[in-house]
């Protein structure tokens, strides 16, 4: 066992010398750690604000891309260290997981968000009208050309192949890009339990300076353990992980339900989109320039375009904090006592297509303009009235935590055994019970410019018909 660890001390070593962030405090590093934050495609996050636009709701919400990627690379340092020192994974002198699977993984977590942009999860999802690919490369795939770059001694691939000693580091970029098919290393990088997750909801809510992200991280991370049930590991948790694990659930609830989804910042974020879509479609916006930036000189530099597109004002007022006012609600599935604006069976598959597709997204609020414009007589150019869509994918990643196994030692005296924890009974915060959180917090928000609220809640049965028609 001894020379088993010994090929871990990666994970203890600090030849790196120590960082200290917000949440975390003192972090040791090891080298490797040191020369790729230290490497400028890793400095360009500290220029990408974690959470977009979520500032003008909550000033304090600056942090950066930069300090959540250390912090993440240091929950799963301390995942590694668990994992490698926990008896119950030791089988045959091999702790269930190998020093390369160790080694990608804590190298995907540290570089995780390098392919990151401004306002990337928004402006991702726009397509060209006329071929329906989309504008922008996700930033998972951007990560592979920071990785893959192999064309100097000092690039993140050498540091990668040298000071990690990882064989291939491709695998790295997979796991960042496909975590689904890359074994061991990117399910613990993406699902239930992953460090990404733990770090930005306790980051975001001390920024925010709310008490929703709180999350008992050391004590989860304790309660680690690897199932070896499933035709490939993943990480399952004993039984005192139960409850860290429910403060995780109801902890990203909260801060999708009140933060992420805050309706402020889903009208500004509604406003940039429509702006970057219109811009995009007329030529006058090209992705690099949302490569290349910060978030920052990214709004200055769109903000000199406002000449050159059809819905220009809209990036004048967010530069200058003036946002549009949520003119109705429409509810997913639930009445909140207003049946007029609950969507529900086709209704709902409607405006799912609406998120699927922004060209048709931006068609319907064309209408609605022209609606208005027809019926008050007044001049509406088709950008006065904007539909936000929240996510329409789950952000409780269910297929992983309804798989979820917790190691238990049964009260007859049996051996431990590893039985599921959504259906043993061990909580109500079940897959399931996520679902319901989730459905109550999704509301199709229909904004618009601060003087036409009155009118759009006059054709409020028009414009809900419009939508999810």
């Amino acid at each position: 066992m001894i020379n088993s660890l010994e090929q871990f001390s990666f994970l203890f070593n600090q030849d790196g010398g120590y960082l200290r962030i917000p949440i975390w405090g003192h972090i040791p590093l090891c080298l490797g750690a040191r020369k790729i934050i230290e490497h400028p495609d890793f400095v360009r996050l500290a220029k990408i604000r974690q959470l977009g636009l979520v500032h003008y709701v909550f000033p304090g919400a600056t942090h950066t891309r930069f300090e959540h990627s250390i912090g993440t690379y240091h929950l799963s340092v301390s995942m590694l260290q668990r994992l490698v020192m926990n008896p119950s994974n030791w089988h045959d002198f091999s702790p269930g997981i190998t020093p390369e699977e160790a080694r990608i993984f804590l190298a995907a977590s540290l570089l995780h968000d390098i392919g990151h942009y401004p306002y990337a999860h928004i402006v991702d999802r726009l397509t060209s009208e006329d071929t329906g690919e989309r504008f922008f490369d996700s930033h998972e795939n951007r990560a592979k050309s920071y990785i893959l770059d192999d064309r100097s001694s000092g690039s993140i691939f050498s540091i990668l192949k040298e000071t990690w000693k990882i064989d291939d580091p491709e695998c790295v970029a997979d796991v960042i890009a496909n975590p689904s098919d890359s074994g061991l290393p990117g399910r613990m990088l993406s699902g239930m339990l992953d460090p990404d997750k733990m770090d930005y909801l306790m980051r975001d809510a001390a920024a925010c300076g709310v008490p929703y992200g709180n999350i008992d991280t050391d004590r989860l991370i304790e309660s680690f353990v690897l199932d070896n049930f499933y035709a490939n590991k993943r990480l399952a948790i004993t039984e005192k992980g139960i409850a860290p694990l429910e403060s995780l659930v109801f902890a990203k609830y909260m801060m999708f339900r009140h933060i992420y989804w805050h309706h402020a910042a889903r009208i500004a974020f509604a406003m940039l989109t429509r702006f970057v879509q219109d811009g995009l479609s007329c030529g006058m916006i090209e992705p690099d320039h949302f490569y290349s930036l910060s978030d920052d000189t990214l709004i200055e530099h769109l903000a000199q375009k406002s000449q050159d597109v059809s819905s220009g004002k809209l990036i004048s007022d967010i530069r200058d904090r003036r946002l549009y006012k949520r003119g109705l609600i429409l509810h997913h599935g639930h009445t909140a006592g207003e049946d007029d604006f609950t969507l529900s069976g086709s209704e709902l598959e409607s405006v799912k297509e609406l998120y699927r597709n922004p060209a048709l997204r931006r068609s319907k609020e064309i209408e609605i303009c022209s609606l208005i414009s027809q019926e008050d007589k007044i001049e509406l150019a088709g950008y006065e009235v904007l539909i936000d869509i929240p996510r329409i994918d789950s952000v409780f990643d269910l297929e992983d935590f309804s798989g979820l196994r917790v190691l238990v030692t049964p009260q007859s005296g049996e051996s431990q055994k590893y039985v599921s924890f959504n259906s043993h009974g061990f909580s109500q915060l079940t897959a399931e019970f996520a679902q319901e959180f989730e459905r109550f917090s999704r509301r199709v928000l229909i904004v618009c410019r601060p003087d036409l609220k009155e009118a759009v809640i006059r054709y409020s049965k028009e414009i809900k018909s419009i939508v999810s028609a």
